[in-house]
């Protein structure tokens, strides 16, 4: 490396993406670019912005992000999505869903790929009209103001509001509507520093597997060691069936689920034409 003495990598603070990460310094320690690598540590809509404006070269950006900036980037394989459900990807809502046409919805600033998704639910599926305000994310506050909301990560997985509310997941109406998994986030490289640095981010993505099926392949290990919760707490039966369900490579159908949403997105005026996805080589 010469301008540049690091790759700087985008760390999502969401359980979601544990199985990445935890564990992931061990992995890096003993190869001979171990010092070569820092993190930045945030939520999805900043780690999309970090992307764009050049102040990190890998990181789970959201699969909007990856849209609308697609000459930008390469993708290396990996994704956060769900087949079934999400748990941590949510509509709350003080009515049923069904009586929501026309109303404002508040969105979370921290997410990007959710919140479009929740556009074209409610037009594609449910044929709404509705008004959107992004605001901070907190589910009571958000309740407070506003009919519904949309939350995401770990405060939608443990969220447990004061008075009645439904809940959605858009995972789930996503795929019952198009029979897809929905992926969220893709992990991706800025394009500039694969061409920069090309031994370093191939050397990396497969770092980043190794650490990932390790992880995977004991997601109850997972639990214990990374944030020391047993079998006997009540979150245990929880986050496993959180992992369980959650899908981390990008497969054919994973791929597919992509593709659909990239075409409606587009229908509905909300990205760029899409364009076959690019993978680092």
């Amino acid at each position: 490396m010469t301008t540049q003495t690091q790759l700087r990598i985008g760390k999502i603070r969401y359980l979601n993406c544990l199985p990445f990460y935890f564990g992931l310094a061990e992995t890096l320690k003993g190869k001979e670019w171990e010092q070569g690598v820092s993190f930045l540590e945030t939520y999805p809509a900043a780690i999309n912005d970090a992307m764009q404006r050049g102040e990190i070269d890998l990181a789970p950006i959201s699969s909007m992000e990856y849209l609308q900036h697609q000459d930008d980037y390469l993708l290396l394989g990996f994704g956060i999505g769900a087949r079934l459900f999400s748990r941590s990807v949510l509509l709350l809502s003080r009515k049923k869903l069904e009586t929501l046409d026309g109303a404002v919805i508040a969105l979370s600033k921290e997410s990007l790929s959710s919140v479009t998704l929740a556009r074209i639910l409610l037009k594609g599926r449910y044929d709404f009209t509705n008004t959107f305000e992004t605001v901070e994310q907190n589910p009571e506050a958000m309740l407070q103001k506003y009919p519904a909301a949309i939350v995401i990560g770990d405060q939608a997985l443990f969220c447990q509001p004061k008075d009645m509310v439904y809940k959605y997941d858009l995972a789930e109406l996503w795929q019952q509507w198009t029979g897809k998994p929905f992926v969220f986030a893709l992990w991706a490289v800025r394009k500039a520093a694969a061409e920069q640095y090309p031994v370093q981010v191939a050397a990396f993505r497969d770092l980043l597997r190794e650490n990932l099926l390790k992880n995977l392949s004991d997601p109850e290990g997972l639990l214990k060691q990374a944030l020391e919760i047993t079998p006997d707490d009540r979150r245990f039966c929880q986050l496993l069936g959180y992992f369980v369900n959650l899908q981390y490579e990008l497969t054919s159908d994973m791929n597919e689920g992509v593709a659909r949403f990239f075409e409606l997105a587009h229908e509905q005026g909300l990205s760029p034409l899409p364009q076959p996805l690019r993978f680092l080589e």
